[in-house]
């Protein structure tokens, strides 16, 4: 053991041993206490006993937190949707039921498209990733596909229609789409469409996700349909 210069002389400043610096927080705490308890006056050994009962009541403090249960995930009948323009060819989705399928996710216009051979099947709005969030860009396989059940740990709420991207933590699924970017980084589908599209991809079907989608590749030159023939169901 081995004294430090102090301004007050009556108070020693000591150096813990060797051991006691390779010991867990709380048990060198202790040690330290201890060891200043037979050097340091009584009001200073009542500060260091203070200083030792914050810190265990920060620990019950995070035991009490991580013993609670998670909240109860909250289940949602409807969804909004200020788009309600979603476009969807059933009879391409019908008479193709083994083709090519890919999904194109257009970060910039808002939109995804389902792709069917070369021709857009599914046209609709998504919400993505809000201001200070990120939605990924890139390609993806569907790696998982959750009909109901899954449960977003950010909201407590159910996901219907969960489409995982790749190995991330991003997907697919029925959410609301307030008209903008609104999302924590998932890619949201509006309900009427959320379901068609689960029903017609599965897992590894390519979601490619960019800021702005080229369509020059589609075998007909792709142009939004009247407002008559969109179809919210």
């Amino acid at each position: 053991m081995s004294t430090m210069r102090n301004k007050d002389p009556l108070i020693p400043v000591l150096a813990a041993p060797a051991f006691a610096r390779n010991l867990g927080p709380s048990v060198f705490l202790i040690v330290v206490g201890l060891l200043f308890s037979q050097f340091v006056p009584t009001a200073e050994a009542g500060l260091f006993e203070r200083i030792r009962a914050q810190h265990q009541a920060r620990i019950e403090a995070r035991k009490k937190q991580a013993e609670k249960p998670p909240p109860r995930p909250v289940y949602r009948s409807s969804y909004r949707d200020a788009h309600g323009d979603a476009f969807i060819n059933h009879a391409l989705l019908e008479v193709e039921r083994e083709s090519d399928r890919k999904l194109i996710v257009d970060i910039g216009r808002q939109r995804a498209f389902l792709v069917v051979n070369d021709l857009i099947a599914i046209d609709t709005a998504v919400s993505t990733a809000r201001r200070g969030k990120y939605t990924p860009r890139g390609s993806f396989q569907i790696t998982e596909k959750v009909k109901s059940g899954k449960v977003s740990t950010i909201y407590h709420v159910y996901m219907p229609n969960w489409m995982r991207l790749g190995h991330t933590t991003v997907g697919m699924h029925t959410g609301d789409l307030p008209g903008y970017p609104a999302s924590a980084g998932c890619i949201r589908l509006p309900q009427s469409v959320a379901n068609i599209i689960y029903e017609n991809v599965s897992r590894g079907v390519m979601v490619e996700v960019v800021d702005g989608w080229d369509e020059s590749g589609l075998a007909i030159p792709y142009s939004r349909p009247a407002a008559e023939l969109f179809s919210g169901v």
